[in-house]
């Protein structure tokens, strides 16, 4: 097993706390993003903006750099804005598609050559269940996360029986500053919803797991609905 994987978007919400993770089972991790990552939270860190090919083809050169072989890159980057589809502005829905979908192509487009030659590598999206089940007030948000899910079988079905391996993770509402910053939640509704580290830890799991175990779809749901939650989001 090769102990090393690239973060993508890693300085914050999940990313993070699958770089802690991942540092206790002692991989070499490498974050990049656009905010530096606090304290000893990764090995290595590259500036990098996921919207831009060359960034992402530099935070690859660069894991290559110092892992030698690259055990595992999540596409963990995103953002979240809610909104029925016809208050969206054109603005919110290109970002929203150039992060949390067109970002995730161009990563996988330049890992998967790289994880060919190794016959080796696990490529982690991390997707959502809005990208298995539509839901009222997240037009774009569905759409790039379907999106993600898409792209991700459709490489699942080219990958196979080359060693590479890649999962789209579909976690339900996490406790993340994306979540607050548009729904923000009370102190009773975050104790219901996903942990990073509930999120993380299913990662971690997948990535360690043995070369013969695939999974495509791997959806997280909470134990408690929170119907409050869906309220909010038709509200946008």
């Amino acid at each position: 097993m090769i102990k090393s994987a690239l973060i993508f978007g890693g300085a914050g919400g999940i990313g993070t706390a699958c770089a802690k993770k991942l540092k206790e089972l002692k991989y070499k991790v490498m974050i990049a993003d656009l905010r530096q990552p606090s304290g000893e939270l990764a090995d290595y860190y590259i500036a990098a903006d996921v919207t831009y090919e060359i960034d992402i083809k530099r935070a690859l050169a660069a894991a290559q750099d110092q892992f030698g072989l690259i055990g595992a890159v999540i596409n963990s980057q995103g953002i979240y804005v809610v909104g029925a589809a016809e208050k969206t502005a054109l603005s919110d829905w290109e970002q929203m598609i150039a992060i949390n979908l067109k970002s995730v192509f161009m990563v996988c487009k330049n890992v998967v050559p790289i994880m060919r030659r190794q016959k080796s590598g696990y490529i982690i999206n991390l997707a959502s269940m809005a990208g298995l089940r539509a839901l009222p007030g997240e037009a774009a948000y569905c759409a790039s996360k379907f999106g993600v899910v898409g792209l991700s079988e459709a490489l699942f079905e080219e990958l196979k029986d080359t060693g590479v391996r890649i999962t789209a993770v579909c976690p339900s509402s996490v406790d993340t500053p994306l979540l607050h910053r548009a729904l923000r939640l009370t102190e009773a509704e975050r104790e219901k919803v996903l942990q990073p580290e509930d999120v993380a830890a299913i990662v971690a799991d997948l990535i360690c797991s043995p070369p013969r175990v695939l999974r495509r779809i791997v959806p997280i749901e909470i134990a408690h609905p929170l119907n409050k939650l869906e309220r909010k989001r038709e509200k946008k």
